[in-house]
């Protein structure tokens, strides 16, 4: 594990995730590079009756969402004297978790096994199962 995603959405199972990685980081001789990703599920539109000022305008919320979810993680980050980046996203959350794995080349997804969704598998949150199965990395499920 060199370089890591975590995949954060505020939810406590990701708060134990990001606290895995805090702990993991401080018995490595060598840093941990650390990369935090909140992904946003885009907006589902029907109708013929969407401006695209609209869609922006939506999608600068789910982009504030999300970093005000990041800001929550580098905060914690920082006080553990960690060095990260933070990445919001809007979209299918495995598709945009397996994109920043290919963008950033890390070797690893650390997350919590349930999230905030409203529902969820009943032993595995479902967006989880998802990542497992369609990431290309080893995926490290914290419960």
């Amino acid at each position: 594990m060199r370089k890591v995603l975590i995949a954060y959405d505020g939810s406590e199972a990701s708060k134990r995730a990001l606290q895995y990685v805090i702990d993991f980081t401080g018995c490595l001789a060598r840093p941990l590079e650390v990369h935090v990703v909140n992904v946003q599920n885009g907006p589902v539109i029907y109708g013929d009756y969407i401006t695209g000022n609209l869609i922006e305008q939506i999608n600068d919320g789910l982009l504030a969402t999300a970093q005000r979810a990041l800001d929550e993680a580098g905060a914690l980050l920082k006080a553990a004297n960690v060095s990260y980046e933070l990445h919001p996203a809007i979209g299918n959350v495995p598709e945009q978790i397996e994109s920043a794995i290919r963008q950033l080349s890390c070797d690893t997804v650390v997350m919590g096994t349930r999230g905030l969704g409203s529902i969820g598998g009943l032993l595995l949150g479902s967006v989880a199962n998802r990542v497992i199965h369609d990431v290309s990395v080893p995926v490290v499920l914290i419960k």
